[in-house]
């Protein structure tokens, strides 16, 4: 994958869209059909307000932003298309005020489907607190110009 296409990936999901700057996402690692993220934690993220526990809501948009970084991997041009079509998550158990990691990783690179596989967590990847696998459309624009590395 070229150093080009890995930038502009950051900087799109860093940078350029709103929800992403909300929670603070910060792209730690980028390679091929893999991506590590992290989120840190702010107040407004409770969503057990007696325990301070995280909200579900943001920790399901956590694993779907870095399941679709992952799944962007895959794509050869800036031009192509990526949407969720599916998720699937297991919370499985609360995540505490503090900060959260992603870990995602492309298992089925298809020509129209990518599907991934992401893991959040806290002080310890060996014991997560959210299991995700997400499915994404692919769209590639024929005679696009490649970022990818990929022929």
């Amino acid at each position: 994958m070229q150093k080009e296409f890995i930038e502009l990936l950051k900087k799109g999901i860093e940078e350029l869209m709103p929800a992403n700057q909300l929670l603070g996402i910060k792209i730690l690692e980028v390679k091929s059909g893999y991506a590590h993220l992290h989120v840190p934690f702010k107040n407004e993220f409770i969503g057990d307000f007696i325990q301070e526990r995280w909200h579900g809501g943001f920790l399901a948009a956590i694993a779907d932003t870095a399941g679709g970084t992952a799944a962007a991997t895959t794509l050869q041009s800036p031009k192509d298309k990526l949407n969720t079509i599916d998720m699937r998550i297991d919370y499985l158990h609360a995540a505490t005020s503090s900060d959260i990691e992603a870990k995602a990783q492309v298992i089925k690179d298809g020509k129209t489907i990518v599907k991934v596989d992401i893991q959040l967590f806290q002080d310890h990847q060996e014991n997560p607190v959210v299991v995700a696998r997400c499915v994404f459309s692919k769209l590639i624009k024929e005679n696009s110009d490649k970022l990818s590395g990929k022929d």
